[in-house]
């Protein structure tokens, strides 16, 4: 007899191909605010064990993109961080600790609250900026990098004091307002009332001018609202969020085809996919979310997406344990000379594993022979922390991609998030860009599918309350963070 072949068929109102931050905080928003039944696919084990889990965990306030010539991805990063205070503060109130406080009388800008549990590090992120006498400058000789590097210097300071510092009251008839990008590029100022530093960082800059051979240089350091923030945990409370909303996730699942019916505007019948048992399904929705990063080609040409999209490789170097209790950033106009130490504290089981995440600006393009050098990170954490302090730590070095949106007007990288639609359409994509966007990308992508489908509204509960049962599922579907993952199979 022959054999059999079936294909079980499944119809939900939204299924939302990607298992990253994007696609996760997509469902949970979806998931909150209306009563469509919602699925997630997911191609991993887990979900967020790709891009998503294998970042720094840097959380992007504007600081690091505050010198670009175009202010956008700044403006996008401070808007991330209303965002977040309107829809996600409130709601996740045990968690999400970044929140208003009244700094002067009737004066508020956010900050970060300490809390165990919360996603993100009261530690803050230091910003150091040097000056004309820096090492970069000395070996350069050239008046113009003198210039260029004045140029970025008092944009830093211009735009972090105008969103973050005494400029801007952060709240409105009770809500959460952010500084628009006029009032933010119009402010002319230069002195900038963020400057703050430790000894610690000054120390830091010392030993980098000293194993350059030459005395103390200046530098600008400014006390940042960005910080670290823990991913996995994010993504373990929208994912606990989403279940307990009665959202389906489905790992382990790999797209066929989809089905598409091209006369008139492109619409998706029907997707074909199989699990990694084999078993092949056909699934029907209303509108299909594609929130897939490094995988999003053959989707792009199937629905005749004209993205512009740039995948590169970056290199991040683990340092256990920690090489210092801080988390610092040295900007520069010189690529070589840019540096990240990131401090981060997860635990397994018992056990708490505090270490040093490394990385620069260095990166290659993704499907080029060559491999991302790590040397130039090493060497510069030789130069802040020496041989042997670095040496001692045990070290590991990975690669990550990142797929980034590419400004149509400029040939160069935006870093910012992108939705895109077509008009009587059933199909979304998305990209995040950041993982700090995640609060705007689902508040906009959840915008863009009301103008799509019929969607029923309804009125969130005020704040999440988990359960035990719920806080198990999400923590078996949600994948460590990638340094984790490495501890565990090293250490035990």
């Amino acid at each position: 007899m022959p054999q059999i072949q079936a294909s079980e068929i499944e119809y939900v109102d939204a299924i939302i191909i990607g298992g990253g931050i994007a696609g996760v905080a997509i469902a949970e928003f979806l998931a909150r605010h209306t009563n469509l039944s919602i699925k997630v696919l997911e191609k991993s084990p887990q979900l967020g064990n790709l891009a998503s889990g294998k970042l720094e965990g840097w959380f992007h306030t504007g600081a690091l993109y505050s010198g670009q010539d175009d202010a956008q991805t700044f403006i996008n990063c401070v808007n991330g961080v209303e965002d977040l205070i309107n829809l996600y503060s409130p709601y996740f109130s045990e968690k999400c600790n970044i929140n208003l406080a009244e700094t002067s009388e009737g004066f508020f800008t956010p900050q970060i609250t300490p809390q165990p549990q919360g996603w993100f590090n009261d530690q803050p992120v230091y910003i150091i900026h040097p000056q004309t006498d820096a090492p970069e400058i000395q070996s350069s000789h050239l008046k113009s990098d003198s210039i260029q590097l004045n140029i970025q210097r008092n944009r830093v300071l211009g735009r972090l004091e105008a969103a973050y510092g005494k400029q801007h009251n952060w709240r409105v008839n009770h809500r959460c307002i952010a500084p628009t990008y006029a009032q933010v590029e119009n402010y002319e100022g230069l002195t900038c009332s963020l400057k703050n530093s430790t000894e610690l960082v000054q120390n830091l800059c010392r030993n980098f001018d000293a194993s350059y051979g030459i005395e103390a240089t200046n530098y600008d350091i400014i006390q940042t609202l960005d910080s670290s923030m823990n991913t996995s945990a994010i993504l373990r409370d929208l994912v606990a969020s989403a279940l307990s909303q009665g959202v389906m996730f489905e790992t382990g699942v790999t797209i066929d085809k989809l089905l598409i019916d091209r006369y008139g505007p492109i619409r998706i019948k029907s997707l074909l996919c199989h699990s990694n048992r084999g078993l092949a399904k056909r699934l029907k929705a209303k509108l299909f979310i594609f929130a897939v990063g490094q995988g999003f080609e053959p989707f792009l040409s199937d629905l005749q997406v004209r993205a512009r999209l740039k995948k590169s490789r970056s290199a991040m170097v683990v340092a256990y344990p920690a090489l210092v209790d801080i988390n610092f950033v040295r900007m520069s106009t010189k690529n070589r000379f840019h540096f990240n130490h990131f401090i981060q504290r997860r635990e397994r089981g018992d056990t708490q594993f505090i270490y040093s995440m490394l990385a620069d600006s260095g990166y290659a393009r993704d499907g080029a022979e060559e491999e991302v050098d790590i040397e130039p990170i090493l060497e510069s954490a030789e130069r802040y922390f020496g041989q042997d302090k670095l040496y001692s730590r045990q070290l590991f070095s990975y690669e990550c991609v990142k797929t980034e949106f590419i400004s149509e007007e400029e040939q160069k990288r935006r870093y910012s998030y992108w939705i895109e639609s077509s008009p009587q359409s059933n199909y979304l994509c998305v990209l995040p860009g950041k993982f700090s966007f995640f609060p705007t990308v689902a508040f906009q992508a959840y915008q863009r599918i009301k103008t799509l489908i019929n969607v029923d509204e309804c009125s969130p509960p005020e704040t999440f309350k988990s359960n035990p049962t719920i806080e198990h599922q999400a923590t078996a579907l949600v994948a460590d963070s990638y340094p984790l993952q490495i501890f565990s199979e090293s250490f035990y």
